[in-house]
C-alpha cells in the first residue's frame, strides 16, 4: 500500500511538473511572438561636413526619387525626412521643393530660385514592401549640395531590413510571429537617424545601427 501512495506521488509530481514547464513555455513563447519586431539598420557616410558652418542656412528639400514602379511610396518617404527636419532643426529652415529634378544643375538651379542655400536630393535606390508576411527592405541614398559652390557636403547611403518574426510552434497551438515592419516606419526611423546624425556631426565613415526596435 505504502509503494502505491509512493508511485502516486511520484507520478502526480512528474504531472504537475510537465504541466508548469508546458504553460511557461506556453507563455514565453507567446510574450516572444508578441514582442515588438526588430529591425536592422546602416547607415555608411560618404561624405561629410561641419553642421556648425551650415546650421543657420535654409535647406530645400525635392522630393524622393525611384525607379517607376516605386514612384508612389516617394512621398510618403519625402514627408517622413521634410517632418524630421522640421522638428530636429539642424537647419534654421527647411523648404519644400516640389520639382522633379534629374541633375544636379538643375536641382542648383532651382535652389538659387527659391532663395535657398542648400539643397537635398534623395533617392529611393532600393525598396521591397513585402506586407509583413515577408521581409521589407528600403535602400536610399540622400545627398546635400551648397547652392553656391555646387559641393556636396553630404552623401549619405541608409537600408534598413525587417524581418517577420518566427512562429512558435507549440504542441496544441502555433503562436504566430510579428509581421515585419512595413516601409513607411522603417522611413520614419530612417529620417530621424538621418536629422539626429546631422545634429550629432560624428565624423565617421560608417556606421552600423542594429536590432533597432519600432515602437
Amino acid at each position: 500500500m505504502r509503494r502505491t501512495s509512493w508511485l502516486a506521488g511520484i507520478l502526480r509530481g512528474i504531472l504537475i511538473f510537465l504541466a508548469l514547464s508546458g504553460l511557461s513555455a506556453c507563455v514565453a513563447s507567446r510574450m516572444h511572438a508578441e514582442s515588438k519586431g526588430a529591425v536592422n539598420a546602416r547607415m555608411e557616410v560618404l561624405v561629410n561636413s561641419t553642421i556648425d558652418l551650415h546650421k543657420m542656412k535654409t535647406i530645400g528639400v525635392f522630393p524622393f526619387t525611384s525607379p517607376s514602379e516605386m514612384a508612389d511610396d516617394c512621398a510618403k518617404i519625402t514627408t517622413a525626412f521634410e517632418e524630421q527636419l522640421l522638428r530636429q532643426r539642424p537647419f534654421r529652415g527647411v523648404r519644400s521643393l516640389r520639382y522633379p529634378v534629374g541633375t544636379d544643375s538643375e536641382a542648383l538651379w532651382y535652389g538659387r530660385t527659391e532663395g535657398c542655400d542648400l539643397v537635398m536630393i534623395p533617392a529611393i535606390i532600393y525598396l521591397m514592401d513585402g506586407t509583413g508576411a515577408m521581409p521589407t527592405e528600403l535602400v536610399i541614398r540622400t545627398r546635400i549640395l551648397d547652392v553656391r559652390t555646387g559641393m556636396t557636403l553630404w552623401d549619405i547611403k541608409q537600408q534598413v531590413v525587417s524581418e517577420p518574426g518566427l512562429d512558435i510552434d507549440l504542441t496544441w497551438a502555433t503562436v504566430s510571429g510579428k509581421p515585419a515592419q512595413r516601409y513607411h516606419a522603417l522611413a520614419d526611423e530612417l529620417a530621424c537617424r538621418f536629422a539626429d546624425f546631422l545634429l550629432k556631426d560624428e565624423m565617421k565613415s560608417e556606421i552600423t545601427f542594429s536590432k533597432i526596435v519600432l515602437q
